[in-house]
């Protein structure tokens, strides 16, 4: 295409883009192209080429309005969003937070390829703003759907989610305007949208030696897997406030994983028992670590070895996220239910993108998942993992304060991991799918407020901070 005609066709697709954007009935002004004997409008000059026919998928007939899908024959599932700004905590002091149903990030929705989701935002008659929700796997006009909810209002919108894989969903801010301080003040989270067939089995290379010769041995596990969420964002707060200078400059206040930094490296009670003593660090930074912490107190992710660990990742924020985790090989990375690698290293993220990361830990040790961006990792995005149980001080300290009311040690035997014994944390667990393996246990961790963490523990989440108290009394420690 010479450069004339491309000239043209940009006016036109602006034209047209911002006419279906925001509903404008636009006059395209006379331009002059170079070399053109008259002046013609871009409109004019697309119909002297033929004209162009706007033609819309299938799917986008019926998406939006709820009426047809939610009889549509296929399953339907509810989420049900509150749009809320909440004061909570950061390295520092508190920020203004903005919130999906007052966590960060917001409630992960999972459903199967095909089902109908039916998607509610409701607007609390004192929150000060208001607020839309845009779903990356839905396949719909924007407007009207994923505009603003009034304040004192419920919007809603249905889709069906035609395509596997991971996607952000995040506020619309203001019909667009300070979405992004909605969104980096926190109103973001996940829809994990399941393979209909399910996934697929993992295949981990290997080698054997034999007489001195060395062949390949690969091994193969069951789509069944211990599955985590991490999403990553970055924070731009000055004075408690969402500072847009400091965004339009990547100049970060930090880097957080499911909305906190260094939310899962060790805290006092992990010192307590490698050490003995809660005051002595393990880790090179603690920021998160006395118990009177409660949901917000850091914590580890533990899982056995040689089992199949499914990462649900998502990149939410402006930074590009690499994806690494120190002392393991990340053995398959799938996007859109298309595997991308077998056997990387380390795995590109740019904004709003995800990947779905399986790994088979083969050693008993600990593990650190990270933004191999340098000035991430010291900001806050370091996931420490434990796989086994590799800490003889750890494990000779649960034997010693198990007794029967609270078998701590034969917990963490049964389960292979640490886990047994302390829980993962809630909010790094996505709900369950078809090839999900249960964690032995939860306790309560989220970037939230007080009702959220009060939920968790009626699901089931032991609040570690009246649970371990408990556990040294009964010992007599």
């Amino acid at each position: 295409m010479n450069k004339r005609y491309s000239t043209i066709m940009s006016m036109a697709a602006v034209a047209v883009m911002a006419g279906a954007l925001f509903g404008s009935t636009l006059t395209a002004a006379p331009i002059s192209v170079q070399g053109a004997d008259t002046p013609v409008s871009a409109l004019e000059a697309v119909e002297r080429m033929g004209g162009l026919q706007l033609v819309m998928p299938g799917a986008y007939a019926v998406s939006g309005t709820c009426d047809e899908l939610l009889n549509s024959d296929r399953p339907v599932v509810n989420f049900d969003l509150t749009g809320e700004s909440h004061e909570l905590p950061m390295l520092g002091g508190n920020y203004n937070a903005m919130t999906f149903s007052g966590q960060i990030p917001g409630p992960t929705l999972r459903v199967t390829q095909g089902d109908v989701v039916h998607m509610t935002l409701t607007i609390p008659s004192d929150e000060p703003t208001q607020h839309g929700n845009d779903m990356h796997a839905s396949q719909m006009s924007a407007v009207p759907y994923m505009g603003a909810v009034n304040i004192g209002e419920t919007g809603e919108y249905c889709y069906i989610a035609e395509v596997p894989g991971v996607y952000k969903y995040h506020c619309s801010g203001v019909n667009v305007a300070a979405m992004d301080q909605h969104v980096l003040s926190g109103m973001y989270g996940i829809t994990i949208v399941d393979p209909l067939d399910g996934y697929k089995r993992l295949m981990v290379d290997k080698t054997t030696v034999s007489g001195g010769e060395v062949s390949k041995d690969r091994q193969f596990y069951s789509a069944d897997a211990l599955e985590f969420q991490l999403q990553y964002n970055q924070l731009y707060v000055t004075d408690g406030n969402y500072d847009m200078g400091k965004m339009m400059a990547h100049s970060t206040t930090g880097t957080v994983v499911n909305g906190q930094q260094f939310g899962y490296v060790p805290n006092s009670i992990h010192n307590l028992l490698m050490f003995g003593d809660m005051d002595k660090n393990i880790f090179v930074a603690q920021p998160w670590n006395s118990m009177d912490l409660k949901q917000y107190q850091s914590q580890l992710l533990f899982f056995p070895t040689d089992t199949h660990v499914r990462f649900f990742v998502e990149n939410q924020g402006n930074m590009p996220v690499y994806w690494h985790i120190v002392g393991e090989i990340i053995d398959r990375i799938t996007q859109a239910n298309r595997v991308q690698a077998q056997g990387t290293e380390t795995w590109l993220l740019g904004g709003s993108q995800n990947m779905i990361a399986d790994v088979v830990f083969d050693e008993p040790g600990v593990y650190v998942a990270v933004n191999h961006d340098y000035a991430a990792i010291y900001s806050g995005a370091a996931t420490v993992m434990v796989a086994g149980l590799p800490l003889a001080p750890i494990n000779e300290t649960a034997a010693a304060i198990s007794t029967e009311k609270f078998p701590v040690i034969d917990g963490a035997v049964a389960a292979g991991s640490y886990v047994g014994a302390l829980g993962n944390p809630y909010d790094a667990i996505p709900p369950a799918g078809m090839n999900t393996i249960d964690h032995a246990a939860k306790n309560v961790h989220c970037m939230c407020t007080d009702d959220v963490a009060a939920a968790q523990i009626a699901d089931g989440a032991i609040p570690l901070w009246e649970a371990v108290p408990a556990i040294l009394a009964e010992a007599g420690l």
